[in-house]
């Protein structure tokens, strides 16, 4: 009976492997039918469906400030996203076309709802998981292994896949980074999942889509313009507002000054003593 125990905790593995392997065929769909600013606007959507999850599924109940706290994130990164009048949103190449493209894009919305609720559902889930697993690279090792036999079945179903992937087309030194990259980021985000949450996760993606941001300024040039600023500014109060104490929120001024002014001054008597 006890050997029994390990082999369905590993086989719970094959839920959210399914999932992510799911969302990630979803979103080649969506970017088939929306531009690049259009899907980045929409996958925001993530941000409201983990919170949902996360309140269901985990059953951590959560104060109205922090629930406010997710919504403004959540319009932070829209703003932040927004795209550009320069950049646009898909139009149709005529105006015969418009029609179609407004299906295709109706078409493209419905797969990024699926795509949310599908990373939401994956991503509570493998937090639940991991958290009741013994080893987090031991639960890594059963996920991968579902979404490989989960990719492996996709490539059954396309005729010719499995020979263009033996062929490793169109892998060049930069894919073999990217894989790498993506890989560590898996291992970092199964730790995040065993001591942290997933609400920590949406916070930490959303910083690093503002590091990423100031990254491209110096080494590609990038423009930032007001909206991104000022959408990563209310990102960043929104992380205050979800973590910092409600005591220290509703706290003068006077009283946070004097407060770090106190302990520093302890901190500096205990150093002389």
């Amino acid at each position: 009976r006890a050997a029994t125990k390990p082999s369905v905790a590993c086989l719970a593995f094959a839920v959210p492997a399914v999932l992510y392997t799911a969302q990630n065929r979803l979103v080649f769909e969506a970017l088939r039918r929306l531009t690049p600013p259009e899907y980045q606007l929409l996958n925001n959507m993530k941000l409201f469906t983990t919170s949902v999850v996360y309140r269901v599924a985990i059953k951590r109940q959560m104060s109205l400030l922090q629930w406010l706290a997710l919504l403004l994130l959540g319009l932070g990164m829209t703003v932040a996203t927004q795209p550009s009048v320069a950049e646009g949103f898909g139009e149709g190449p005529s105006a015969s076309d418009q029609d179609s493209g407004r299906g295709s894009w109706l078409m493209g919305l419905a797969i990024m709802f699926a795509v949310s609720w599908c990373s939401a559902a994956a991503g509570v889930l493998n937090e639940w998981l991991i958290k009741r697993s013994a080893d987090v690279l031991e639960a890594n090792v059963w996920l991968y292994l579902f979404g490989s036999i989960a990719c492996c079945w996709q490539l059954v179903c396309s005729p010719g896949s499995f020979e263009r992937l033996l062929r490793l087309e169109g892998f060049s030194l930069l894919t073999w980074l990217v894989v790498l990259c993506n890989a560590v980021l898996g291992q970092s985000i199964a730790f995040l999942f065993r001591y942290a949450d997933s609400i920590v996760k949406l916070y930490a993606v959303c910083a690093a889509m503002a590091f990423t941001t100031l990254m491209s300024v110096f080494f590609f040039g990038f423009e930032v313009r007001f909206h991104m600023v000022a959408g990563y500014a209310v990102s960043a109060i929104s992380m205050c507002l979800y973590y910092v104490p409600p005591e220290a929120l509703l706290a003068k001024d006077s009283d946070l000054v004097s407060g770090t002014w106190g302990a520093r001054q302890k901190q500096n008597g205990g150093k002389a003593e």
